[in-house]
């Protein structure tokens, strides 16, 4: 495909190279020095000298340089290693960043702590500095959590533990997942693929081709369920101690960390996923109108990423074409975002090549040097490729935009990142049927609002009460891995109902985000983005010619602004009632209703 592999070097020739070795050596060497400059601190943090403040303000201005480069030579090695897990080379390159990483830490958790526990007079007089003024928002943040803090001891050894213990689970599942074969069982043929290229199969528009694939998936999952299973519970049984002994002064739910890495209170949490809940009967439609589509009295599991059975070309869509009909799709909104995803084609910097040891998934990285992003996912041209291919351009454009923004002030919660992505999304699909001339053609594009909505509001909500569920049971003891089919087959029946032939009771273990250490319940924000995407798209009309300019100020905030107050300062709007996310959701039952005549 043309294109389609992308461009890495541009940030390092390879790790070998002089500029990857001069970043390295400067990091390492860095984190000597700072050992140094720590330790000459050991005694001042409880009542620090002049002296002493001036030091620690020195070291806050130099770190921005070390996050800067171990950020962009961890992102290389991680995108070198995405396109083939069987290189060791990168792999063994790879751990020793995350080892960087937590040595520096580890180094300067003194120093975090101090942010979080010093007078607030030290913190306005810090801020006074040009160099460290933009820290203002990340720093109140971090005070907030100090009701959670553990002594220095006990934080240098979490951190210390977690490289080895904590994230090599999450890298377990990544390796399994990326050296694992698929058996694809066709009543002729048996054929052997990556996890990453059967996948993509599932996304297929031949129905045969979903359906080996997805049972090849399930029984390659299956045979490692065991493994599967320790992952899970090794890090959720992680999360769990780790509340218990941050929960001194105030309980720390297993919750919490969700909330706080998205910047977003419980209220909001509840409203949105009791609004999802109280409309599960009409959303259920969305998967019933997908089994009519696909002349089915109920859909397969394996069809719930299937692309619209009415395409009158049945043949696949050339990467250039898809990102070309991405481009058109965005310019329709804007010139600006149209060019902007032709430069990241002309650029190569998109990776969509189908690779035997390609990592499973898609996502959108870059590199904090250049401010360069990156997309990656593995391209087969299928209708549902193409729409993933515009949620990750729609994340790239969001720290395009931000590009220009110091560093401290585009650091954007998940929820509000993929308020972006779907929005990409969105204008793609608005775009399409606008466009479509035939009943085809709009059943074509009106498949992918009605697969939306499946998704984000039944799919996601059930992972969501999943997770749930398996921490709650998780405080008394481990689940073994037939628990986790039965609990994950209770909330499918929950959501879905008889909506569905079957339950993918194997879920858990398929999908990549359950086990991923970074980050507990990667599931709400993909619906809450969904939902306020389209809250933000609603105004377009009402807007006219300022809409763009107050989606670009709404991205441009989401790095110094809790969703709360975003959504208040630019919708004028309360995101912790149910009213705002059940607006969005009849807006979208709405939809599903009006297209039922085009079936």
């Amino acid at each position: 495909m043309e294109n389609a592999a992308w461009n890495l070097e541009s940030e390092y020739p390879s790790i070998h190279s002089d500029l990857f070795k001069q970043d390295w050596d400067f990091v390492t060497n860095d984190i000597t020095e700072m050992t140094k400059e720590m330790e000459s601190l050991r005694n001042e943090w409880g009542n620090p000298s002049p002296q002493a403040l001036t030091k620690i303000k020195d070291i806050l201005k130099s770190r921005k340089k070390f996050d800067m480069l171990l950020g962009n030579l961890s992102s290389y090695l991680y995108f070198a290693s995405d396109i083939d897990l069987s290189n060791v080379e990168i792999t063994k390159k790879r751990a020793e960043a995350h080892t960087l990483w937590s040595r520096h830490s580890q180094i300067m958790m003194p120093l975090y702590l101090f942010i979080k526990k010093c007078d607030e007079a030290i913190i306005q007089e810090f801020l006074k500095d040009p160099e460290l003024e933009n820290f203002d928002f990340l720093w109140q943040e971090k005070r907030q959590q100090n009701i959670y803090s553990l002594s220095e001891k006990e934080e240098v050894l979490i951190e210390a533990l977690a490289t080895d213990g904590f994230h090599a689970w999450s890298n377990l599942y990544r390796n399994l997942s990326g050296q694992m074969k698929a058996h694809l069982q066709y009543p002729d043929r048996t054929e052997t693929l990556g996890m990453a290229q059967a996948s993509a199969l599932t996304r297929s528009p031949d129905a045969l081709h979903r359906k080996v694939a997805w049972q090849a998936i399930q029984e390659a999952w299956t045979e490692h369920k065991v493994t599967a299973a320790a992952i899970l519970n090794s890090l959720a049984g992680q999360r769990l101690e780790i509340n218990k002994k941050r929960s001194h002064t105030k309980e720390r739910h297993f919750l919490t960390e969700a909330m706080l890495a998205n910047r977003m209170t419980p209220e909001t949490l509840d409203a949105l996923i009791g609004a999802c809940r109280s409309s599960v009967e009409k959303t259920r439609m969305a998967p019933k109108m997908m089994a009519r589509l696909l002349k089915k009295d109920v859909i397969d599991p394996w069809d719930l990423l299937a692309p619209g059975p009415e395409k009158e070309d049945k043949s696949t869509c050339s990467f250039e074409e898809g990102v070309r009909l991405i481009a058109q799709a965005y310019g329709e909104v804007s010139p600006e975002m149209g060019d902007f995803v032709e430069m990241m084609y002309q650029k190569r910097w998109i990776e969509g090549r189908v690779l035997p040891n390609k990592a499973p998934g898609a996502y959108c990285g870059g590199f904090r040097k250049s401010k360069e992003p990156r997309v990656f996912m593995t391209y087969m041209g299928s209708n549902s490729d193409i729409s993933t291919l515009a949620h990750e351009l729609g994340h790239a454009y969001h720290s395009w935009v931000m590009r220009d923004m110091p560093e401290e002030k585009t650091h954007f919660t998940m929820g509000l990142a993929e308020t972006a992505s779907i929005f990409g999304e969105t204008v793609l699909r608005d775009t399409l049927i606008q466009k479509a001339s035939t009943k085809e053609q709009k059943a074509d594009v009106a498949w992918n609002e009605i697969q939306g909505a499946a998704t984000f509001l039944l799919n996601i909500p059930a992972r969501f009460d999943f997770e749930k569920e398996f921490y709650e049971r998780r405080q008394s003891g481990i689940l073994m891995a037939d628990e986790m089919m039965d609990l994950t087959d209770q909330v499918w029946s929950r959501w879905y109902g008889r909506a569905i032939t079957q339950n993918d009771k194997m879920f858990w273990a398929t999908k990549l985000h359950f086990s991923m250490s970074r980050t507990s319940f990667y599931n709400f924000p993909y619906t809450f983005g969904y939902l306020f995407s389209l809250s933000i798209y609603a105004r377009r009309n009402e807007l006219g010619a300022e809409f763009m300019k107050t989606y670009v100020n709404i991205l441009r905030d989401t790095g110094s602004m809790t969703p709360e107050a975003l959504v208040q300062k630019h919708l004028g709007e309360d995101i912790r009632e149910q009213k705002f996310w059940q607006k969005a959701i009849d807006h979208v039952v709405g939809q599903l209703k009006s297209f039922e005549s085009l079936m």
